[in-house]
């Protein structure tokens, strides 16, 4: 081979060892040094500390943060690497230095790793440390130099350097040595943490003490010799303690934490707040613990921004997993109690089928599969749809859904963000307003939230965000309740009675006006209260994750005191706007609620939606021709026409009479008819069937024996002392006086009632027994 083609083979070879090696060291530092994971932690709106637990590997690894804070910088770079900013991620004076120490002591004293390499020796972390492993780290430093800038390397030292036991990284160290985060160490503690990754294994909260404050004060001294701090901090800094023992973390966030697997969570929640409420809960939860109630959940939200301010999901017990406490109670499906009735309230006034004092019966009902009761097992007899919502009055509210109309209302409930109503209106029936259906407690604040936000004419509205399905920003147009219904709505449920201790509210200024209801489930099983202001929405449950059911457990007892209390710690505020443009004033009865017809007597104005201007008329008021004297009913057969008196009358049902007139002294019934009159001369309709109902299929009851017993038929009349005559199929069963209940023993098959007065006037109804 010639001289010349010797040359190009050799250029060749050296220009294509140089294109390998600068391939190798470009591609030689793999695109993430560290594949570790991370400690589940939540952090505060303001950067605090709430929970955290360990990451999956059994260490304190926190999630890296982009810079360190100046003085663990300072402290850092003084004692391990004083020329960090200057070098390229190798210092060939300390590398000199180095080289020339080891050589004359005969062995290895000095490394003259710098900062940049023992991030790398971090990366690869097991590799022995060999002179091929130390020249490799000199490489791949140079690389990580080219990569990432001086302050970006130091955040990853920090982020991983080992801190002593399973303590890895800065931050994570500052919450377990001294309880608070590194940007709120003093100097004493950052020179500390400083020393410890050089020699993680010196930190013992009972041995080698005293060689880690001689190291520690030894940094100080330095530092302040480069005139970072004067003498007198440095004096400071070296008068304070080592650690004693590690500070326990936060715990006050653990059910947010729970939803993580891994990662930190910046939250929203305000720090000072969950810690106040967490104390709360605690408190009423040991009280609570006397009647073997366990569980109790509380969420906060901000109606303006939709954020969540505090979330405690169960009163944490780490000793007591036995009775629910590790459960997250705040997105579990519970009964609903009485929570939805507002909502149902608001949507009648919206269309009209409700004005906010329109009566409606409230009077023993039976439907095919279901009878409701009142809370107290009496009745009113007619009740105002504002008042039916105050006392949360079980038989009306049925009522007023099934005028509403089932499907309708889960429309409804759906478009306000309750999720886990999704069942068909015939599987919940009439009983979704008594509870009939599973909420969430997220589910519930939200919906209130929401609602709040509306009347407060915010055009966009932000949904909680700790819940994926609710992390969007919704259009006031969204919410499918106007806002004069939402205000009237918000009214009504600012009178309801407060607990004992709240009752006199009204009468200290620093008390709040809050819209609020509680709810109770079958079986005393949840006690719900959910309440709204404009700025803030609460909810809390009391109860057991078990599904146990406590005797005098209920909304207003034991969930309410914990809603004004919670309410308590919160800020004051004005009340919602009355918003006259969408409201409209309307004449109504002042005596039904409906709106006025022509021979209601009195009247009042009200300010109503306006999409209820075209309600129902009065139907109570009618005139009625009475006597001269007023005692009697009569006609022109009994009394001359002239001498007649046309006089308006409110007259209702006789079976909502019955039990009305019994609450209300002033109501006059309508007088007897003339004597020389019978029921069908008069007309009128003076009786009402009130059990059984008509087309109803009986079941009769059967004793221990098997045996079928007796059914209770009851009807009412106008007449308080009249004689009611009961009859089956023409068989005439007997007559009864004041309490019209007779026992009947029907035979299987279809059978006609009729109940018959003194005067002739009678009714009937078709029913079935089996």
């Amino acid at each position: 081979m010639s001289e010349k083609a010797s040359a190009k083979t050799i250029c060749f070879l050296s220009v294509g060892l140089t294109v390998i090696l600068a391939a190798g060291f470009l591609f030689a530092l793999p695109r993430t040094l560290f594949d570790e994971p991370f400690s589940a932690t939540v952090w505060s709106r303001d950067g605090r500390l709430l929970s955290a637990k360990v990451a999956p590997d059994g260490q304190w690894r926190f999630f890296p943060t982009d810079s360190v804070p100046d003085k663990f910088r300072t402290a850092i770079t003084t004692y391990e690497d004083k020329r960090f900013y200057d070098h390229f991620g190798v210092d060939l004076l300390a590398l000199g230095r180095a080289v020339g120490q080891n050589l004359s002591a005969g062995r290895i004293t000095s490394g003259a790793s710098t900062l940049t390499m023992q991030t790398i020796r971090l990366s690869r972390d097991g590799k022995p440390r060999t002179l091929r492993e130390k020249l490799i780290e000199m490489v791949l430093a140079l690389r990580l130099e080219l990569r990432c800038d001086k302050d970006e390397i130091l955040a990853l030292y920090a982020a991983h350097a080992p801190f002593g036991g399973n303590v890895v990284g800065l931050e994570s160290a500052s919450w377990y040595y001294f309880g608070r985060s590194a940007r709120q160490l003093s100097w004493g503690e950052s020179a500390l943490l400083a020393v410890l990754p050089n020699a993680p294994s010196l930190i013992h909260m009972k041995r080698n003490r005293e060689r880690l404050r001689e190291k520690r004060d030894g940094l100080l001294d330095r530092i302040w010799r480069s005139g970072h701090i004067d003498s007198l901090t440095c004096a400071l800094a070296r008068q304070e303690p080592l650690p004693e023992a590690p500070e326990p973390m936060p715990m006050q966030a653990m059910y947010l934490l729970g939803k993580m697997k891994k990662g930190a969570l910046r939250s929203t929640l305000d720090a000072d707040l969950q810690s106040r409420i967490n104390a709360l809960a605690r408190r009423c939860n040991n009280q609570y613990r006397g009647n073997k109630i366990n569980n109790l959940a509380v969420v906060v939200m901000d109606v303006h921004s939709g954020e969540v301010l505090a979330y405690v999901g169960n009163v944490y017990d780490p000793a007591d997993r036995s009775t629910g406490t590790s459960v997250d109670v705040i997105p579990a499906p519970r009964s609903s109690g009485s929570v939805l009735k507002p909502i149902l309230y608001a949507a009648m006034l919206d269309n009209g089928t409700a004005l906010p004092t329109m009566l409606f019966p409230d009077v023993p009902t039976y439907y095919k599969d279901f009878t409701p009761q009142n809370y107290n097992r009496t009745f009113d007899g007619a009740v105002p749809a504002n008042r039916v919502v105050e006392r949360s009055l079980n038989v009306p509210s049925v009522r007023m859904l099934d005028k509403y109309g089932r499907e309708n209302f889960l429309s409804l409930v759906r478009g306000l963000g309750f999720r886990t109503i999704n069942r068909s209106a015939g599987h919940y029936g009439l009983s979704l307003i008594l509870g009939g259906a599973e909420i969430t407690l997220w589910d519930l604040t939200a919906a209130y939230m929401l609602m709040a936000a509306k009347l407060n004419d915010q055009d966009t509205i932000h949904a909680p965000h700790y819940d994926p399905a609710n992390a969007a920003v919704v259009s006031a147009d969204d919410i499918p309740l106007s806002r004069g219904a939402l205000w009237l709505m918000f009214e009504a449920i600012s009178h309801v009675t407060r607990p004992e201790e709240e009752g006199e509210w009204q009468y200290f200024t620093s008390s709040k006006k809050i819209g609020w209801k509680t709810g109770t489930s079958y079986g005393n099983r949840d006690a719900w209260a959910v309440g709204a202001t404009p700025d803030y929405a609460v909810g809390v449950w009391v109860g057991n994750c078990s599904g146990e059911g406590r005797p005098l457990m209920t909304g207003v007892g034991y969930a309410a005191p914990v809603l004004f209390e919670v309410f308590g710690l919160l800020p004051g505020g004005s009340w919602f706007s009355e918003p006259y443009g969408d409201l409209e004033p309307a004449v109504v009865c002042r005596q039904s609620g409906f709106l006025a017809s022509q021979v209601c007597p009195d009247r009042d104005t009200v300010m109503i939606p306006q999409s209820a201007a075209a309600g129902e008329v009065c139907p109570y008021h009618r005139i009625v021709n009475l006597s001269p004297d007023l005692k009697y009913r009569v006609t022109t057969d009994c009394c001359d026409a002239a001498r007649i008196v046309r006089k308006p009358m409110f007259i209702l049902p006789p079976a909502q009479e019955w039990y009305y007139k019994k609450q209300h002294t002033d109501y006059q019934p309508l007088p007897p008819l003339h004597p020389g009159l019978s029921g069908a001369e008069a007309g009128g309709d003076p009786i009402e069937i009130i059990y059984p109902q008509p087309g109803r299929v009986l079941v009769a009851p059967k004793s221990l024996e098997g045996e079928a017993q007796s059914l209770v038929f009851t009807a009412v009349h106008r007449d308080r002392n009249a004689v009611l005559f009961w009859h089956i199929d023409d068989e005439y069963l007997g007559a009864t006086t004041l309490e019209h209940k007779l026992s009947v023993r029907p035979a299987p098959g279809q059978h006609r009632l009729t109940v018959i007065d003194e005067h002739g006037a009678s009714k009937s109804v078709v029913f079935s027994c089996r």
